[in-house]
């Protein structure tokens, strides 16, 4: 037989393994949570550098149109 001391012993290691399991489940859950919202922003940075990629792009379709414009200009004689 058990004895009460061991008993006793043995229901707290329970209850603190009941807690243990309870608490890992919890730690699980908010980790997916943090792996989906990582998710989210490693796709907000995708189509952010694409789209800085486009702007740079147009900046040098710019620039380039200018200098163009530029020479043209200095061709004119006033």
């Amino acid at each position: 037989m058990v004895a009460e001391e061991d008993r006793g012993a043995l229901g707290n290691l329970e209850e603190k393994i009941g807690h243990l399991l309870v608490r890992y489940q919890e730690l699980k859950k908010e980790r997916e949570e943090f792996a989906t919202a990582l998710d989210v922003e490693r796709e907000k940075v995708t189509r952010l550098e694409r789209k800085l990629e486009l702007l740079s792009q147009d900046k040098e379709k710019v620039k380039t149109r200018i200098d163009q414009l530029l020479l043209q200009l200095k061709g004119v004689e006033i």
